[in-house]
């Protein structure tokens, strides 16, 4: 038989795990799906990193968040990349990046997600992606951790 103290302790530590699962963030679906534009003038890029334009689509339902980008970089290359994956915190593939194979998404808030990516299991980029309470822009602060210098780029997007 389980001693009070015991007993106590069980449910103490059940209603913490339930609340802080009760209260985990759910992005807000409204304010994310659809396409994204990049507005380069109003954007900040290292030389390395700078982009001529960026198309994104997100499309968030059900735990999960599916995004696929269409970019240009200055010479006028070409990137297309995408993945589906949960807000879970676990990691999932992302398919024709250069810089990540695998992404993991936690959502903070209904209009913030924070993700991980990373190649070959090393931790390459961390971001943060914030829509704006009107649901009209869209603000990704990203640090590339595996290019030199380490550098830091806000793309504002419009829809």
């Amino acid at each position: 038989m389980i001693g009070t103290s015991k007993r106590a302790l069980i449910f103490a530590t059940l209603a913490i795990v339930i609340s802080q699962t009760a209260g985990a963030a759910a992005p807000n679906a409204k304010l994310w799906n659809g396409t994204w534009h990049l507005n380069a003038s109003k954007s900040k890029f290292s030389p390395s990193t700078k982009e001529q334009s960026e198309t994104r689509t997100y499309d968030i339902s059900g735990g999960k968040v599916t995004m696929k980008s269409s970019s240009k970089d200055p010479a006028g290359k070409e990137l297309n990349f995408s993945y589906s994956a949960g807000l879970d915190g676990k990691s999932y593939a992302m398919v024709g990046n250069p810089n990540a194979d695998s992404i993991s998404i936690n959502a903070v808030s209904a209009r913030e997600i924070k993700a991980r990516s990373r190649l070959h299991r090393k931790l390459a980029v961390q971001s943060t992606a914030m829509v704006s309470a009107d649901g009209k822009h869209l603000t990704i602060a990203r640090k590339m951790l595996r290019i030199k210098g380490t550098p830091t780029d806000v793309l504002k997007f419009d829809r």
